[in-house]
């Protein structure tokens, strides 16, 4: 029985029936004891009523008996779903506050728009996680997880990086698990030959085969997508490093291209970058 455990939210969306979040995120906690899902849903209502509070009250009532109704379909006598229902206006702020305080490892959203394309929602979401992972679901997930890519950077020289490199590895091998069902992928961009990185080093860092540790010459933003379309990566692990500002943490240039040529669901971790102290 594999032992990672998982805290995942499965973003629920009220417009569709089939939830292709919530069924992602059963599949990954499936058979990992004591793993949890949370079937979250924010509603709010600008309707003009004289009584708000009872407004409230009815509407999240009222979805939440839907949300019951829908989790029907998606039983699975391995995983509990929790569901989750509150009321507020800003449905992206509400998700990472319950991310943080519901100490949650993953949140499982549907990608809005096209496969190709990342929406502004998309990207107010990922600012709003600097602390969580974000998994984007391209594709109905008929099939469980059979070939997951990690993005890492092994160049990386600055604490923000390293950091987040410890943080995309460890997730890759979590996700992973320990049944061996799962093949474990990385890759290594670097620019030129004096950066080069040895696939046999990558290889033991990550515990995988030599043939799974992939080194290509190029840029990131490039070399990820091609290889992860080649090897039919099922989910691609990637990271951004950013900058508070006052849009928040921004989705770099490098990983946005990812995001959106990647045909793959898409896992983006975001760390805000620390800044480092000058040598005395």
């Amino acid at each position: 029985m594999n032992t990672q455990k998982f805290r995942i939210m499965a973003v629920i969306d009220p417009t569709r029936i089939d939830q292709w979040a919530l069924r992602k995120a059963i599949s990954i906690a499936r058979n990992r004891d004591g793993s949890r899902v949370a079937a979250y849903l924010s509603v709010y209502s600008n309707a003009r009523c004289h009584d708000a509070e009872r407004l409230r009250t009815v509407e999240v009532t009222r979805h939440r008996m839907w949300l019951e109704q829908i989790l029907v379909g998606y039983v699975d006598e391995d995983v509990a779903v929790e569901p989750i229902v509150e009321w507020n206006p800003d449905w992206r702020q509400a998700i990472s506050e319950v991310a943080e305080h519901g100490e949650f490892d993953l949140v499982v959203k549907q990608a809005s728009g096209r496969p190709g394309s990342l929406t502004n929602s998309d990207r107010q979401l990922i600012r709003s996680l600097p602390d969580s992972a974000l998994l984007l679901v391209k594709h109905d997930p008929k099939e469980d997880l059979k070939k997951v890519l990690v993005a890492v950077d092994f160049n990386a020289t600055d604490s923000s990086h390293t950091v987040l490199n410890e943080a995309i590895m460890e997730l890759g091998k979590r996700v992973r698990g320990e049944g061996g069902n799962i093949e474990l992928h990385s890759i290594s961009a670097y620019p030129q030959s004096d950066k080069f990185v040895h696939p046999t080093d990558v290889a033991k860092v990550l515990g995988i085969t030599r043939s799974q540790a992939h080194v290509r010459q190029g840029s990131a933003a490039e070399v990820i997508p091609l290889l992860a379309n080649r090897i039919g990566a099922d989910l691609v692990i990637v990271g951004s490093v950013g900058r508070r500002g006052l849009s928040g943490i921004a989705v770099g240039n490098t990983a946005e291209k990812i995001l959106t040529d990647i045909d793959a669901d898409v896992l983006v971790i975001v760390r805000e970058q620390k800044r480092e102290r000058n040598a005395a």
